[in-house]
C-alpha cells in the first residue's frame, strides 16, 4: 500500500512540472486478471483513492474479470436503446433502403473501436450476430413468421458481420505492433507472448507445467484462429505489411 501511494505521489508531482493536476475523483485502483485485489490509498493531502471493480475508459469498460462479455453487453445494451428509439424512421415508407442503412451504420451498429483486444468466445460471436440480424429485420420489416433466412438479409442489405471487423482490427493491431522498433514496450510484450505460445519460456524452466484445466482464451490463440497461422509464423509474416495486409 505504501508503494501504491508513492508512485500516486510521484506522479502528481511530475504531472505538476508539465502545467497539469492530478484529478483524484476521477482516479481509481484497478485489479484486473488475477492477484489479490488492491485496498484503498489515501496520499499526501488526505487523497483516497478507491478500488472499483469495472471503469470505463476512452469509452471501453474496463472489467476486473479481464473478460471482453461486460464490454461487450454495455455495447450491445447501448446500440439497442438507440435502434428502438428509431423505430419510427425504420417504419418510414419514403425513406430508402439505402438511407436507413447509412443512418443504422452510424448510429445504431456496434462500434468496433477497441474491440481488437476483444477475447470472443463462440457464444459471444453468436449473441453479437444475433443482435446485428435483428437490427436488419427491423430496419428490412421483416417479422418473425416471415421466415426470411440471414443469407437473404445479407444479399439484400451488403452488410459486413461484427465478427468480421473485430477480426480484421485484431490482424491489423498485430502487425502495427509487430513492425514496432524492437525497443518499443508494446513490441517487447508481444514478443514474449508469441515466444510462449511457441513453448519457448523466459525462464527457460523445463519444469513447469501449466495448470489443471482448459486455459482461458486469449488474444494471441484467437488470432491464430483468425488468420490460420501459429503465432510464430504470423510474426514472421506480419514483418512485412503488404504480405500481412494480403493474408
Amino acid at each position: 500500500m505504501v508503494l501504491r501511494s508513492e508512485i500516486l505521489t510521484n506522479f502528481d508531482a511530475a504531472s505538476q512540472t508539465m502545467g497539469l493536476h492530478t484529478s483524484w475523483s476521477k482516479t481509481h485502483l484497478q485489479n484486473t486478471g488475477h492477484g489479490t485485489a488492491p485496498q484503498a490509498v489515501t496520499i499526501q493531502g488526505g487523497h483516497t483513492v478507491d478500488v472499483v471493480e469495472r471503469f470505463t475508459f476512452l469509452g471501453s469498460d474496463l472489467s476486473s474479470c479481464s473478460r471482453s462479455q461486460p464490454e461487450m453487453s454495455r455495447r450491445i445494451g447501448l446500440a439497442s436503446r438507440v435502434t428502438g428509439q428509431l423505430t419510427c424512421v425504420w417504419r418510414q415508407s419514403r425513406l430508402s433502403l439505402c438511407t436507413k442503412l447509412r443512418l443504422y451504420n452510424a448510429l445504431c451498429r456496434i462500434r468496433p473501436d477497441g474491440a481488437e483486444t476483444w477475447t470472443l468466445t463462440k457464444s459471444d460471436e453468436q449473441k453479437l450476430e444475433a443482435f446485428r440480424m435483428s437490427c436488419l429485420r427491423r430496419i428490412l420489416g421483416i417479422r418473425w413468421f416471415d421466415f426470411v433466412p440471414n443469407v437473404s438479409m445479407m444479399n439484400q442489405t451488403q452488410q459486413r458481420s461484427v465478427c468480421s471487423r473485430i477480426r480484421d482490427r485484431r490482424a491489423s493491431i498485430f502487425g502495427h505492433v509487430r513492425r514496432l522498433p524492437e525497443l518499443a514496450p508494446a513490441h517487447a510484450a508481444l514478443r514474449l507472448v508469441v515466444n510462449n505460445r511457441a513453448d519457448h519460456r523466459p525462464d527457460d524452466s523445463p519444469e513447469w507445467k501449466r495448470p489443471r484445466g482448459r486455459p482461458r482464451q486469449t488474444r494471441i490463440r484467437q488470432l491464430e484462429v483468425d488468420v490460420g497461422l501459429s503465432a510464430d509464423v504470423a510474426w514472421d509474416m506480419a514483418s512485412d505489411r503488404q504480405v500481412w495486409r494480403a493474408q
